[in-house]
């Protein structure tokens, strides 16, 4: 079994002063500066697990610790077995939710009904979030009528994580940025080999291939708008033709091999050549790979056929709800979680890339990880160029489809573009249910 160790090294950083400017040009204060006059109680509602859970409490008693003035109350609610989901969604209904409630970009609009818009608080305020917040996540917490829904929390994406030594042993050369999957049904099959427990592969089956994929022939899933699907292109059906075709000649495990195997260890083990590494994974991966002899390197993710590069986020903010009682209050705590308090930005940086600018990019990004000194850097700078992760929130059903479309092929064996034939007015429809403008 593979050892799950931490190796993180920090590097020295400086302490920038968290500042903004109002529409006049003058210096904006920080909120959690001591003339912010706060009072009453306010009710935290976040969702987490281990690592995560831990970061939100420190956070969070943080905030409670600048503002002695406040009534603070939290609840952090485990995601595993829907309790979250459950629990959220009982509450919303009933009016009995948090005045602040953890919410995901990735939920397309579900609960934006119960939120509050934040534009007129910015307005207000005279808050500039392009630069207090992380390059690349702001866009995201905005609903497809302009509503700003939530505040930034933290976000992950992905960077490809190789075996220098299998590349050598196959005589391949290390993938360069705008590498694509048409390129790795070129030279992948140079990396299966073997059966069953000792069979090798190009690439892992990581859980978020499916996603990878969707993109990999230039296709998007549905236009920036939402108002229709775009499954039924010509670029689905050639993004499923070569996923059938990179299976098929054993360059990435069938999904009944790798459940024998995680993705993870299947890398770490020698076994695959490749492994889309999560920032929320990447201390364990690099130790994992050190301590079994695996000489590690990393490239950006794949490009498109058209250069795009292929990268997949997965995002977490705070939004306020209609019910909150104490709205100011909430208010503050939202700009301090997201951008306004550097203490509160360095614990979210445990988990993920914060959305407060300072921290992100003069503290987050210097981290180094393992003997190999693989740097947060590049996260940062790629955060931006990454899709959200499609198919959530009010999109399951269209998940759902995908996900079927993908096992029809890869493992049914059927015909792609009868798959996208069958299947796509399928998605259509669930589209033309999907209401993204009524909900505020």
């Amino acid at each position: 079994m593979v050892k799950k160790a931490l190796i993180i090294t920090l590097v020295a950083f400086s302490i920038i002063a968290q500042a903004g400017f109002n529409k006049s040009g003058s210096l904006y204060a920080a909120p959690s500066d001591s003339k912010v006059k706060l009072s009453g109680s306010l009710n935290i509602w976040a969702w987490g697990a281990d690592a995560e859970a831990q970061a939100r409490k420190d956070a969070i008693e943080v905030f409670i610790k600048a503002h002695p003035e406040l009534k603070v109350t939290y609840t952090v609610i485990p995601t595993a077995d829907s309790v979250w989901d459950q629990k959220q969604a009982a509450a919303l209904a009933s009016g009995s939710a948090g005045d602040v409630m953890q919410m995901s970009p990735d939920y397309y609009g579900m609960n934006t009904k119960y939120y509050l818009d934040l534009n007129p608080y910015v307005k207000r305020d005279g808050i500039d979030l392009g630069k207090m917040v992380t390059p690349g996540m702001i866009e995201k917490y905005y609903d497809t009528d302009g509503k700003l829904e939530a505040l930034p929390l933290h976000t992950n994406c992905f960077v490809m994580a190789y075996n220098k030594d299998m590349f050598a042993k196959a005589g391949v050369e290390p993938p360069k940025d705008g590498w694509t999957f048409e390129d790795l049904a070129k030279w992948g099959k140079k990396f299966a080999s073997g059966s069953g427990a000792a069979q090798t592969y190009a690439l892992a089956k990581h859980w978020c291939m499916d996603n990878y994929m969707l993109y990999a022939e230039g296709g998007t899933p549905y236009p920036k708008d939402m108002k229709t699907s775009n499954m039924g292109s010509d670029k689905i059906v050639k993004a499923l033709t070569l996923y059938k075709k990179l299976i098929a000649d054993g360059i990435v495990p069938t999904d009944t091999a790798q459940k024998t195997m995680p993705a993870e260890t299947l890398f770490v083990s020698g076994k695959a050549a490749m492994y889309p590494m999560g920032g929320f994974e990447s201390a364990t991966v690099v130790a994992d790979a050190a301590e079994n002899g695996i000489n590690i390197g990393f490239c950006s993710m794949p490009s498109d056929v058209s250069g795009k590069e292929i990268n997949v986020q997965y995002a977490t903010g705070w939004a306020i709800t209609k019910s909150c009682k104490n709205p100011e209050a909430a208010w503050q705590f939202l700009k301090e979680s997201s951008f306004a308090n550097d203490d509160m930005g360095k614990i979210n940086a445990r988990v993920g890339i914060p959305a407060n600018r300072t921290v992100a990019e003069s503290y987050f990004a210097k981290l180094s990880v393992g003997a190999v000194k693989f740097t947060n850097d590049y996260y940062v700078k790629h955060i931006g160029k990454a899709y959200m992760n499609p198919f959530g929130g009010t999109l399951a059903s269209t998940g759902s489809i995908w996900t079927t479309m993908v096992q029809a092929v890869t493992l049914d064996n059927q015909d792609p573009q009868a798959t996208v034939d069958k299947y796509a007015p399928q998605i259509a429809k669930e589209f033309a249910g999907y209401s993204f403008n009524d909900k505020k």
